[in-house]
């Protein structure tokens, strides 16, 4: 879905997505603008005499900055349009300057050259040149040095993200390297309890763990912002699926299906629900990109539900629960290098779901999944964004909406607006259609950990758990906080972590499923990771210069573990370490 550049023609379909592009770069504009102004500049220059003074022509040059990092050039003048008043006017206008030379030399100028008593920026302004003698090309010089010292906005968004893929290609290469083999010998060296024994294929056995993951392929079209997962290993071509789904029909009653977007997957996903006869949920993640039109999510919706009904009498009853992703990223408006709008994502796709999932509630539960973002520490979130975008796009199909339930997160977090004191947040909520209020769609929000793209958002984007991984540093987890350690299978034969699919317990194709399953039962760095075991901090001070660097910018006690280990001689260092203080 395309719009009309600015100044062009207005074409009349596309001056909604025109408005949300407006006013979602606004927003981010705003709060970035805001949170370097509240004390953030101040503190990446703190150790500058000048500290106080410079702060705020060093955010303004920033802003200059993150809008040629961000904004197509077409579209910068749009943007600052809103912001234009009486009192920083001209800022705007500096905004669009060619330069950054171009920006700080207009804006001395502009405080220099009035006279009388004038805002607090004009008599700091006058305090910085007089302590220069009243030189405002060495003031110039200065500001743009210290700008260079803080290494920001150096390098495009694009080279940043082949960087980033880069970084999790060379991860991925070393999973069962020669490192990770050795340390796998030492966890089979373990002994074993004997009367934990690994059912594989026994019917009768006691499923063990609450849920199991499966990856068919690692893989999605999209290059949303936020997105964890930057680079695909290469999807396997002879999977023994049915193997794969007698494993895990023995071992748990929740399978959830992921990998980035399955839609190319689905026919995999119907084969599992066939046949797997103990599974009760069959959970999957799909973008909602397959919903093109009405009939095409009436196509899906109906074969997933055609797939539960055929199961055999006699088998647990079963139910698919339909995750899609839907949230300010996923359904962002962005450019082209023309600076053509596009959807990532259509809302109206979303809608298409939303709107044929009555008809088969019976098999399939709906659920929207949410990245928790500032609008979610009020009824805003429900008001403006994605959520806004999708009851307007039902209104126009002549359905209304009605919120039956909402739900806060269970501790406070902080708005990243405003990150004074904890609030708590909306987390979950639940809403129907008018005409159909026997089916209750869910939506759930959880925190975005700060890897793989998402390390590049803007600070102020999204919600941290910086509070719970200082709780977790202090004195260990809150109850009900885990390290997920459940098994993810991949169709290629790899056993891995539910939050960390960078380490890897084996190959169940070469070694059999009892060998790798009887890993994450005795593998000493998986119960540390599950308990946040704190020992873990000081094995990788023994190897590595950086923890407090790595405590700094984790997003929170999950992100900070997987950085921790996500290089296999610190996983080989931190194992032969618990195994010998056991």
């Amino acid at each position: 879905m395309a719009a009309t550049r600015p100044g062009a023609d207005p074409d009349p379909s596309q001056e909604a997505l025109r408005a949300v592009y407006l006013a979602g770069l606004r927003r981010r504009f705003r709060d970035e603008v805001n949170r370097l102004g509240g004390g953030a500049m101040l503190e990446m220059i703190q150790d500058h005499p000048e500290a106080a003074d410079l702060a705020f022509p060093m955010t303004y040059l920033y802003a200059w900055h993150w809008l040629r990092h961000h904004v197509h050039e077409a579209w910068r003048a749009p943007v600052l349009e809103t912001f234009r008043g009486p009192r920083f006017g001209f800022l705007m206008d500096l905004l669009l300057c060619d330069s950054p030379r171009g920006f700080v030399e207009g804006y001395i100028g502009h405080w220099s050259g009035r006279s009388g008593e004038g805002p607090v920026q004009q008599e700091q302004c006058r305090r910085l040149l007089a302590r220069r003698g009243n030189r405002p090309e060495r003031l110039a010089a200065e500001l743009l040095a210290l700008w260079d010292s803080l290494g920001l906005f150096r390098d495009s968004y694009l080279v940043q993200f082949k960087q980033v893929a880069r970084e999790e290609r060379e991860r991925y290469r070393g999973m069962l390297g020669a490192e990770d083999r050795e340390r796998l010998a030492l966890v089979d060296a373990l002994p074993d309890n004997p009367l934990d024994t690994t059912p594989d294929r026994d019917p009768s056995a006691v499923p063990r763990f609450d849920k199991l993951g499966i990856i068919p392929a690692m893989g999605c079209p999209q290059t949303c912002r936020h997105c964890m997962f930057t680079w695909r290993p290469p999807r396997p071509k002879h999977p023994d699926r049915e193997m794969i789904y007698r494993l895990v029909d023995g071992l748990t009653r929740n399978v959830l299906f992921t990998g980035g977007d399955l839609t190319g997957q689905l026919d995999d996903f119907y084969l599992a629900i066939r046949t797997m006869p103990r599974i009760g949920t069959f959970a999957i993640l799909l973008n909602g990109d397959f919903a093109d039109d009405p009939r095409a999510a009436h196509r899906v919706l109906k074969a997933m539900a055609g797939a539960i009904r055929s199961r055999p009498p006699g088998w647990t009853r079963a139910r698919v629960l339909l995750q899609i992703s839907f949230d300010e990223f996923h359904q962002e408006v962005t450019t082209d290098k023309r600076g053509r709008l596009h959807e990532r994502i259509p809302v109206a796709k979303i809608a298409n779901i939303v709107e044929a999932w009555p008809r088969y509630r019976e098999a399939i539960q709906l659920a929207l999944l949410h990245k928790q973002t500032a609008l979610n520490f009020s009824r805003d979130v429900l008001h403006e964004g994605v959520f806004a975008r999708l009851v307007a796009e039902l209104g126009r199909r002549g359905h209304q909406v009605r919120v039956l339930s909402m739900a806060p997160a269970p501790r406070p977090k902080r708005d990243p607006r405003r990150p004074g004191a904890p609030r708590r947040l909306l987390k979950d909520a639940s809403f129907v259609l008018d005409g159909h209020p026997e089916a209750p769609v869910l939506m759930t929000s959880s925190t975005i950990d700060g890897y793989g793209r998402a390390a590049l958002l803007d600070e102020g984007e999204t919600v941290k758990e910086r509070d719970l991984l200082q709780q977790v540093l202090r004195e260990g987890p809150p109850p009900g906080e885990a390290f997920d350690i459940d098994p993810m299978i991949w169709f290629n034969g790899w056993v891995t972590l539910f939050n960390a699919v960078h380490i890897c317990l084996g190959d169940i194709y070469r070694e059999g499923p009892g060998t790798v399953l009887a890993r994450q039962r005795k593998d000493p760095l998986a119960r540390a990771l599950q308990g946040f075991d704190r020992r873990l901090l000081e094995y990788y001070a023994e190897v590595r210069d950086d923890l407090e660097w790595q405590i700094a910018r984790a997003t929170g006690p999950h992100h900070l573990l997987h950085a921790l280990t996500e290089a296999p001689d610190v996983r080989l260092h931190m194992t032969r370490r618990l195994v010998a203080d056991s």
